[in-house]
């Protein structure tokens, strides 16, 4: 099938009612009091919670929600609660600036919507991280508790209805290089340190983490998501940042975080799809190894910013973003992250990753019908394995419904025929990247499939 006849048919569908499975929904809520905690999706009596997520500019109708809905999408991130809008002067609150009362709304949004939204607090003011000028700086030690006091009435104020956040994340990016201007991520790195400011924060983190769980023992605090661009090599000075997290732990802020943020960015070459095929992650393993090696336990993990980025907004740039997104979120799935969210649903700001066209939240790109399916398609299901006896130039994974039925998820880039052994008796049924649906006959035990040429391919097997 043509891409311009999958993205016409797709174009058609856009506006399709929110799936509901039967036997679950996406959250129930359990009143206590003035809490409200929100509890994991329910399926058939076991509980289970969805991956997909998408970071969003503003989460309303304006900037695409409806589509986002649509999308059994369960997780919202926002980098968007600035400290020094509300505590622009020590010690004194102003909850009415303008910025806050629309983020507040956006907060009472995602929570009638069912979604976790994660919350990122960043943007200190002046005060706070003297003698530097500007906002993604370290904090003055001094001002640490008056950080923690700020944290602790954000908390009291929006974890409960009508906002009901549940998910903080201190700080966006803070391994960071210092910077001389404001930016929306942390720049906390120390190029002096030998752990490039990382026992700064992590101190900074269990004075902060107290008042938060002081202020409602039912949150979830997020490690300020990590940039983590190499990982530490005694022999590189310039991967001196990979170390950060070290001495975060160093610090025995293990036990004042609940989940390990990172983040992971793949760039498309145009001549060259390689960085699709990346099937491993090295930082789930880095992180891990390091919680391992400093006696923490076992933390979940959530990629809180990941896309294929693309230095020019071309076709081929469109349609290799729908052609990664079953190989991310699968990929996700298999490493047993928490959640992955896209950067950025509504915005080509950075590296033309959005899934939807900005000025026109109506029109959605191949890359959402891509997301849209295995999100929907995924969304209620356990991992079971790799797909075997695939050549090396394929890749896939099975999966498993509380219902007993089986999707397997399979791509290849290369000129080559796939034949897949599925059970003899076994009903399957194919449908492309899209949903749309795509002919396939289960021949005593083998499914025989032509060239994807990049597409991917989920097989239901009942």
């Amino acid at each position: 099938m043509k891409r311009s006849t999958i993205y016409a048919v797709s174009r058609m569908l856009f506006i399709s009612a929110l799936i509901v499975l039967p036997g679950f929904s996406f959250t129930q809520a359990q009143d206590s009091g003035n809490q409200q905690l929100f509890l994991p999706l329910v399926v058939n009596g076991e509980q289970r919670s969805s991956i997909f997520g998408l970071e969003m500019v503003r989460v309303t109708a304006e900037r695409g929600l409806t589509l986002v809905q649509s999308s059994d999408t369960q997780w919202v991130r926002r980098n968007a609660l600035r400290w020094k809008h509300i505590e622009a002067t020590e010690g004194v609150y102003t909850w009415d600036a303008p910025q806050l009362k629309q983020l507040e709304q956006e907060m009472i949004t995602a929570s009638e919507s069912g979604i976790n939204l994660i919350l990122v607090v960043h943007g200190s003011p002046r005060w706070a991280t003297s003698p530097y000028e500007v906002d993604c700086a370290p904090i003055n030690p001094a001002k640490y508790q008056r950080f923690a006091a700020f944290m602790s009435e954000v908390v009291k104020r929006y974890s409960v209805p009508p906002y009901n956040v549940r998910y903080w994340e201190v700080l966006n990016e803070p391994d960071g290089a210092l910077n001389a201007k404001d930016e929306i991520y942390g720049c906390w790195g120390d190029a002096n340190d030998p752990y490039f400011g990382g026992e700064a924060y992590g101190n900074m983190l269990k004075v902060v983490s107290r008042a938060m769980r002081a202020a409602n023992a039912q949150i979830k605090i997020l490690h300020g998501g990590l940039y983590l661009p190499t990982p530490y090599n005694t022999q590189d000075k310039d991967s001196l940042p990979g170390r950060f997290f070290e001495g975060v732990l160093r610090t025995g802020a293990g036990n004042s975080f609940d989940i390990v943020s990172f983040h992971s960015y793949y760039h498309l070459s145009t001549f060259n799809r390689n960085n699709l095929n990346i099937r491993e992650d090295w930082r789930v393993d880095y992180i891990r190894d390091l919680l391992a090696q400093y006696n923490v336990g076992e933390k979940p993990l959530i990629r809180t910013e990941s896309a294929l980025l693309c230095s020019e907004a071309t076709p081929e740039c469109r349609w290799a973003q729908a052609d990664f997104m079953a190989r991310l979120y699968t990929r996700s799935m298999r490493d047993g992250l928490l959640a992955n969210v896209w950067y950025v649903y509504d915005s080509d700001g950075w590296f033309s990753g959005a899934l939807i066209e900005p000025g026109d939240v109506f029109a959605p790109r191949p890359s959402y019908f891509a997301y849209r399916h295995v999100a929907t398609t995924l969304s209620d299901v356990r991992y079971l394995g790799l797909i075997e006896g695939l050549p090396e130039t394929a890749e896939g994974y099975r999966f498993q419904h509380f219902n007993g039925t089986q999707t397997w998820v399979v791509w290849s880039d290369y000129e080559s025929r796939l034949n897949i052994k599925v059970p003899a008796s076994a009903q399957v049924r194919c449908t492309l990247r899209d949903g749309s649906s795509y002919p396939c006959t289960n021949n005593k035990g083998v499914v025989s499939l032509p060239t994807l040429g990049g597409n991917t391919l989920y097989l239901t097997i009942q």
